[in-house]
This record gives C-alpha cells, structure tokens and sequence, in this order.
C-alpha cells in the first residue's frame, strides 16, 4: 500500500537510505572496474596474451565482453549485498562509466608512452587512437602478426568498445530481473521447493502407428492434466495459508524428484520471499526438455501470507 510520509514516519529514511546505497553500488563498480584493467595491463605488458583483442570467429569481441563482466563486478555485488534496487537509470550510468574507463585507459596508456614526432612535436590523443585502429591485424598461425587493417581496423576496436560495455550490463542487467521487496529494498530469495511431473517418460513410437502415436499423445496430456491438477491444489492451500496440506503434497513429490527430474516436461515448484519481512509468491515455472534445450517458461504465481512463507521456510 502506498503511503506518504507525513502517513507512515518510518518511510522517511528510506530516500538517504538509497542514496548511501546507490552511491556505494557506484564507487564498488568503478573500484571493479579499475582492477580489471588493471589485470588487463599486466596481461599485456608481461604476457604476449592481449585479452581484449581476442575474438571468437573473427567477429564476436569474446575477450572485451568478459573484461567487461570482471569490470561490473562491483556494482552487482554492491547492488546485491546493499539491497539498492538495479534501475534504469543505473544502467545508463553503468553504460556511461564503461565507455569512460576504456578510453581514459586508453589515455592513460597514452599518456604514458611520451610520443612525439621526429620534430619534437607531442603527439595527439585522436591521433595515437587513429594509428591504433589502422594498425589492428590479425595474428597469424605461427605467431607472427598479420597485415594491417587500416580503416576496417576501425571496426574491430568498435566491436572491442561495444563488447566491454556491453559486458559491463550482463550482471547489473541479471539483478534487475531478480525478484524485489521495495518494503525492505531488498533483494528477494528464491527456493527450490520441488518438481511436479507434466509428462510420461519419452517413448519412441513409429511415425507410421497412427494408434500409438495417438496413444502417446493422449497419455501425454493426461500427465500433464495431472501435474496440473497438483499445482492448483498447491495452489489452493498457499493461498489459504494451509502449510500442513501444502508440505504434504510436497513431501508426497520428494521420492520421484530424480525421475521428474528427466520427463521431457515438468512443473518447477519456487518459494520467492523475503528474509526479512517473509512478503512472496508461490512461483510455478514449467520445464520443457534437458540440458542446453532446456526452456522455462512462467506458469503461475501465488501471493503469499508472510506467515504462511516463514513457516514453509522453516
């Protein structure tokens, strides 16, 4: 329910709260930030490894995108233990402090080499970065470097940006998507309570046995009617605050957990609460195939009484 602050004095400190918070989450990622390219400087001064430069088939900024995801590090973290909430507008920052870090790197590296031309003449920023991307070249298989790109090297070191930004929004971007509690401003936890089958095992049944294949699809969807049937009881009794009825059926599930577990499709049955004030959902994902061809899809989710999430909690 929302309230003001002359209604509910206890939500005044929440505003310095967020600002202690996000200011932390801002200082940890630029702390994370620093590490890594520092990490990457040492790389490349004291190995012949350049990390940001190595691609995946040519094209995909593999090395820059990882840098990226050490560089945010901090801001995750930060975000997960302050309980400051991943925003929008966080990202856009995040996304600015990127780009920032990798070209006062690049200065930085610069500005440390004292170039000048043969006339004394100091040599420009805009003009090193340009002679750097001109030069990119590809290593070629026995070690030696290969001929420059000139203008395509252009391309490659703005594959190499975009690839160390976009890095850098993988975690802040994973947080954002978790689960909230804005009461407490903090992050909610998830638990695996159990599995509900929604299918037979896989059966092999000949493409030209119309009966069998009818058959199978039939037993199919009668499992499937089935788990149905055991996540709206559940259902039922969360939204009733039955926890006896409710750990029953759970406890019920438990010895068929292992093969659920391989059915081709099957109900994911997730507690999602907060440790602090216990406010959650019942959350029902279902399951479809094994493995990197796993997909999850939502299915349903309840609203809890905090009463009825502590004492399935403990």
């Amino acid at each position: 329910m929302n309230t003001t602050p002359e209604a509910n004095p206890t939500s005044a400190p929440v505003g310095p709260r967020e600002e202690q918070s996000y200011l932390l989450v801002l200082i940890s990622g630029l702390a994370s930030t620093a590490l890594a390219l520092v990490g990457v400087y040492v790389l490349d001064a004291k190995t012949d490894f350049h990390i940001m430069g190595w691609y995946a088939n040519y094209i995909l900024p593999i090395g820059a995108v990882l840098v990226g995801v050490a560089a945010s590090s901090g801001y995750g973290l930060a975000s997960w233990f302050s309980g400051i909430k991943i925003t929008r507008s966080l990202l856009w920052i995040v996304l600015a402090l990127q780009l920032a870090a990798y070209f006062a790197t690049q200065y930085i590296g610069f500005k440390s080499l004292n170039l000048v031309h043969r006339n004394g003449a100091p040599v420009g920023f805009v003009e090193y970065f340009d002679v750097m991307a001109r030069s990119f070249a590809w290593r070629q298989n026995d070690g030696s470097p290969g001929k420059p790109l000139g203008a395509w090297g252009y391309a490659f070191r703005g594959l190499e940006i975009v690839g160390f930004a976009a890095g850098g929004l993988i975690v802040p971007l994973v947080l954002r998507k978790k689960p909230y509690c804005q009461a407490c401003q903090r992050y909610m936890r998830t638990r695996q309570l159990g599995l509900a089958p929604a299918s037979v095992p896989v059966k092999k049944v000949k493409k030209s046995d119309a009966a069998g294949l009818a058959a199978y699809e039939a037993e199919q969807q009668q499992a499937f009617d089935r788990g149905k049937q055991t996540v709206e009881a559940l259902q039922q009794h969360a939204a009733g605050a039955k926890t006896a009825d409710f750990q029953k059926i759970l406890t019920e599930l438990e010895p068929g957990k292992k093969q659920t577990a391989k059915l081709p499709k099957r109900f994911s049955l997730q507690l999602v609460h907060c440790n602090r004030c216990y406010a959650g959902q019942f959350v029902v994902k279902q399951l479809l195939g094994q493995g990197k061809q796993l997909k999850q899809t939502d299915f349903s989710s309840t609203e809890l009484h905090p009463d009825f999430a502590r004492s399935v909690c403990q």
